[in-house]
């Protein structure tokens, strides 16, 4: 298992949290005023938001490694 911080916008946040308690601790540290978040509880094997994350992340970072060298 492992968890994942939801924004009241209803984003997901990219990272990925072992315990509730790190991932609470990250949300404390990261909440804007007026913000509220859930903490999402996933199972490892099943979690739909890891395989997405992921590859939005090698996308990003691809269109990023292009921008830098132009």
């Amino acid at each position: 298992m492992h968890y994942h911080i939801r924004w009241s916008d209803s984003k997901l946040d990219w990272e990925r949290f072992s315990t509730r308690q790190e991932a609470e601790q990250a949300a404390r540290q990261l909440v804007r005023p007026g913000e509220t978040f859930i903490l999402e509880q996933v199972d490892d094997n099943t979690c739909m938001y890891c395989p997405e994350i992921c590859k939005r992340a090698s996308v990003n970072d691809k269109s990023g490694d292009a921008e830098m060298s132009s």
